[in-house]
């Protein structure tokens, strides 16, 4: 079933990098609070390993996301767009 209205299908998250311990996460999610942006810290099993994700999101539109990844980039934190079915 499609979106309502002219949403899109997926949300976008930006995440802003994944640690192999929570303590570098918390770290990282901590920066961007001084940022002034509300980071998530969730554990993904990953090739045998716990790797502790650090993301901002869920952004309904593309461009919100783009624009919060360009200012962390700017800022010399590396990051990447997620897009999630939603």
């Amino acid at each position: 079933m499609p979106p309502p209205g002219n949403a899109e299908p997926f949300e976008y998250f930006i995440q802003a990098g994944a640690f192999r311990t929570s303590e570098d996460a918390e770290a990282q999610r901590a920066r961007l609070a001084i940022m002034g942006w509300e980071a998530r810290v969730t554990e993904r099993e990953q090739a045998g390993r716990t790797v502790y994700r650090v993301r901002v999101g869920p952004f309904v539109r593309r461009d919100e996301a783009d624009r919060l990844k360009e200012r962390l980039d700017v800022a010399g934190m590396d990051s990447t767009l997620v897009r999630v079915q939603r």
